[in-house]
C-alpha cells in the first residue's frame, strides 16, 4: 500500500525530488529532537518542531534545493 501511494505521488520528476528532500528534512529534524530528548532531557512542542522544519526547508531552498522551494507554502 505504501509503495503504491509513493509511486502515485512521485509521477513527475520535480515532485519526486521535492518529496525526497522533504522526507529527508523531516527525518533529520525528528532525529535531532529524539537526540535532544534522550541525551539532554529536553523536549520541544510539536508546533516548535513544525516551525523548525519550515525554517530549515527555507534554508535548504536558499542553498539550492530548487524543487523543494516549488512545493513549499508561501506563508
Amino acid at each position: 500500500a505504501v509503495k503504491a501511494w509513493w509511486q502515485k505521488i512521485i509521477n513527475i520528476a520535480h515532485q519526486r525530488k521535492a518529496l525526497s528532500s522533504l522526507i529527508h528534512l523531516v527525518g533529520w529534524e525528528i532525529w535531532k529532537e529524539k537526540n535532544a530528548r534522550v541525551f539532554r532531557n529536553k523536549t520541544a512542542p510539536v508546533a516548535v518542531i513544525v516551525s523548525l522544519i519550515k525554517d530549515e526547508a527555507s534554508l535548504w531552498a536558499i542553498a539550492g534545493a530548487k524543487y523543494l522551494s516549488n512545493v513549499m507554502s508561501r506563508e
